[in-house]
């Protein structure tokens, strides 16, 4: 057995508390990773979000104006007769 696994601290080897402490430095750096991913990914969705939002207005906008126009086109062509 090496020193380090004789000594103790808390009924646990240092040995392992090191390695526990590693461990979880390592755990917090993915989360931290992973928040600031999903957070990115967040604010992609909300941008993708607006952008169709204003794709889908502009159609209905498209869809209004072309149908004014039937409907003028109509009311002449009715008229004229």
């Amino acid at each position: 057995m090496s020193s380090q696994d004789k000594s103790t601290e808390g009924g646990v080897s240092i040995g392992t508390t090191n390695d526990f402490a590693t461990y979880q430095s390592k755990v917090t750096n993915v989360n931290t990773e992973l928040d600031t991913k999903f957070e990115d990914m967040t604010n992609r969705i909300d941008k993708l979000e607006q952008t169709i939002n204003t794709i889908l207005q502009q159609q209905q906008q498209q869809q209004q104006i072309e149908s004014t126009k039937e409907n003028e086109d109509t009311t002449t062509t009715s008229t004229t007769e």
